[in-house]
């Protein structure tokens, strides 16, 4: 069945100041009024609709001219509308209104901020509204309007222009608005293709980059958790070596227990021992005086022992002179013997020429002779006492040298080995004043096994509070979704409702309400009511109008209706006045029954269908389909109340909807609070872990550092003890 048009409202459009509904009935409907009246508005106001977009042919120069402008007796307005309702348009619609049979498509402009869509309530877009006339063959430029010209600028278009009429009339117009709208989101498409090109090759030199990147820290956390694991292992070699340390403490401390009972024992003792030693106080001070006398000796004999060291180094010194002066002696005695073998040789010399010349000194030459053996002995003799002078003096002044060595080496020693010692046993005492107390240790390590489990409720909270968040969006998010549903069908059904009630108000002018309102007839017999009774349900019920009905008594007896008829009476409910009427109206199912029927009808009886055919007693027939006003208004009261029904129910829902939102709302408020607070409290365990475990980790580190400083020095302490004591 073809989409009708129905309907068209105008409010604030141009020369029309008040809201104005002109009904599209079946046929030909047509507007009649001199030039100037507004004629041509009614049908601008049906392009505008249609979704006309240049104010030139609005006969303005911008769109904002089509809004009243006032007059000197009116003001003018800011905002125009313009409504129109088709029919029979299911499966034509964009989404969401596909399934829908009645559309409501309106155009609102507002001055300063432009115009709008909407159908059926919901807001649209333009180019939606002008595809939907498009596809019906129609719309704002369509051949079908013809305006002032229109017919002869058809005459004499150019082939172009011709095609685009034959295009409307094979109802294809939709299909080149989409293919143009398909092609704009092609070149679209084809640029944002270009551009992902552009930017996959600006990724993929990203890429290597990001590659090398997430080696490194594959890498990293490799290394991260290898040097994690290497932490553990030394904290835990560590609290196994305080535990040891704790151990031998508490042994050290039991011993300590005991050294300090043997101490007070020893105290004890040593008490009795005081007042024995007062007793024996005048011995000991004798035995002072001698120790002190002997010590005065003792003194005394290390100052001889000094002297007499100063007097062997004096020797040594003298001894030193003597050798020197013995070496000079050696070589005086070399020379002394030189000139004595030169005179021996001389006097052999002189002994031949004496012996050659005197013969008779024989007896001088022998005692000459014995006196040269006696000198010759005594050098002999010279010479030994020199060379053993020599080598005493030699040995002297070798021992008296490495004893001066032996002994700058000895002082030298000792003066290192003490210095050492000393500095071991300060920093063995600083040492043991740095080191930790084993009770903090303790007391750090059960802080941070307190803080982790404050830190693992914590993270359990925080999960049971995003869970709970989510949870509550998600009904939040069902609760706004079921609120703005019912809005809209509470929304859509008042804007029926007033469009409806406007439609059915009384028009300006008309002093009575017309008979038809105070019926009451049943869905589906609005047709047969209004077909039978016509025009003259639009008369009043009051006697002062101009037509009315006159309330006359029933016939008595009524005229029977033909059989297979059932009373329309019997079905509907009406006033008094009408009860003559409607008595002689009966019902038949039966098309040919009717027919059939006609002749045997009295006077004044009419027979109906549901569908409007009539079947009057003089002959008066009317076809099934043909609608009357009547018949429009009764529909549009029978819809205005089932509206009003589903309205109440609407409304009911819509609260319902509203109050579960405000529910959800303050669940997903309070939910999103309560995890905020527990991300609080998370981060603040985790800051109280970290700083537990660094507190821990210092302390132990602490610990373990001064525990390898004490061994490293008890051992260098026990080593440098006996090469002190030797050195000493």
């Amino acid at each position: 069945m073809p989409v009708r048009f129905s309907r068209l409202r105008i409010a604030g459009f141009k020369s029309f100041a008040e809201a104005t509904s002109v009904e599209i009935l079946p046929g030909l409907t047509g507007i009649v009024g001199p030039n100037g009246c507004g004629k041509s508005n009614v049908v601008e106001a049906l392009r505008w609709a249609m979704g006309e977009s240049s104010a030139k042919n609005m006969r303005g120069g911008e769109m904002d001219d089509v809004i009243f402008a006032g007059t000197t007796s009116r003001a003018s307005r800011n905002i125009a509308e313009v409504t129109l309702t088709l029919e029979e348009a299911q499966g034509l619609a964009p989404h969401p209104f596909q399934e829908q049979p009645e559309l409501e498509i309106s155009r609102r402009i507002e001055r300063g901020n432009g115009s709008a869509y909407r159908v059926n309530g919901k807001e649209v877009r333009a180019r939606d509204v002008q595809t939907l006339f498009a596809d019906l063959a129609s719309g704002a430029r369509s051949s079908a309007m013809v305006s002032q010209g229109r017919v002869g600028a058809i005459v004499n278009a150019r082939p172009e222009d011709r095609r685009s009429v034959l295009e409307e009339a094979a109802g294809i117009t939709g299909l080149h608005a989409r293919r143009h709208e398909a092609e704009l989101k092609l070149r679209a498409a084809e640029a944002n293709m270009a551009r992902a090109e552009d930017l996959r090759g600006q990724l993929e030199g990203q890429l290597g980059a990001l590659k090398r990147q997430a080696r490194q820290a594959s890498r990293y956390r490799n290394l991260s958790g290898a040097v994690r694991q290497a932490e553990q292992e030394l904290l835990s070699i560590q609290r196994a070596q305080m535990e040891a340390a704790r151990a031998a403490a508490q042994a050290a401390l039991h011993d300590a227990g005991l050294a300090v009972a043997t101490a007070t024992a020893a105290a004890t003792a040593a008490a009795a021992s005081a007042t024995e030693g007062d007793a024996a106080l005048p011995q000991l001070r004798e035995r002072e005086a001698e120790a002190r006398t002997a010590l005065e000796r003792h003194r005394v004999s290390q100052e001889q022992i000094a002297a007499e060291e100063a007097r062997a180094r004096i020797a040594l010194g003298e001894a030193i002179r003597r050798l020197e002066q013995l070496d000079r002696d050696l070589a005086y005695a070399g020379q002394l013997r030189h000139d004595a073998v030169a005179a021996g040789q001389r006097l052999d010399g002189e002994d031949d020429a004496i012996a050659a010349a005197d013969l008779g000194h024989a007896g001088r030459a022998l005692a000459a002779e014995a006196d040269l053996a006696e000198a010759s002995d005594q050098m002999r003799a010279d010479e030994a006492a020199a060379n053993r002078a020599t080598e005493g003096a030699a040995e002297a002044s070798a021992r008296a040298q490495a004893v001066a060595q032996e002994l700058a080496q000895a002082e030298q020693r000792a003066r290192r080995l003490n210095d050492q010692f000393a500095k071991l046993l300060d920093e063995r005492t600083r040492t043991a004043a740095q080191a930790v107390d084993p009770s903090r240790l303790q007391a750090a390590q059960s802080a941070l096994a307190t803080a982790t489990a404050e830190l693992a409720a914590a993270r359990a909270a925080l999960e049971q509070g995003e869970q709970a968040r989510i949870a509550a969006q998600g009904a939040q998010n069902a609760a706004r979704s079921e609120e703005s549903v019912a809005s809209a069908l509470r929304a859509k059904l008042a804007a029926e409702i007033q469009a409806l009630r406007e439609v059915l108000a009384v028009k300006d002018g008309e002093r009575w309400p017309p008979m038809l309102d105070t019926l009451s007839v049943p869905a589906g017999l609005e047709a047969a009511l209004g077909a039978a009774l016509g025009e003259e349900l639009s008369s009043a019920a009051n006697p002062g109008a101009a037509r009315h009905w006159r309330d006359l008594p029933e016939f008595d007896p009524a005229p029977a209706l033909p059989d297979g008829a059932t009373p329309l009476a019997s079905l509907i409910r009406f006033p008094p006045a009408l009860a003559r009427a409607v008595s002689q109206v009966g019902l038949i199912e039966d098309n040919a029954a009717g027919d059939a029927r006609q002749s045997a009808l009295a006077p004044g009886q009419i027979l109906v269908s549901r569908l409007g055919a009539v079947w009057r007693w003089d002959g008066y027939t009317i076809l099934a389909g043909t609608p009357t006003a009547a018949t429009v208004r009764l529909q549009q009261r029978n819809r205005l109340n089932a509206l009003a029904a589903r309205l109440a129910q609407a409304q009911a829902a819509a609260d319902a909807a509203r109050l579960a939102r405000a529910d959800a709302d303050a669940a997903t408020q309070a939910a999103t609070t309560a995890e905020q607070a527990s991300r609080t409290t998370r981060r603040d365990a985790e800051q109280t872990v970290e700083r537990s475990r660094a507190a821990a980790g210092a302390l132990s580190a602490q610990a373990a550092t001064i525990a390898a400083r004490m061994e490293a020095v008890e051992q260098q302490v026990t080593r440098l003890t006996p090469e002190r004591d030797d050195a000493d």
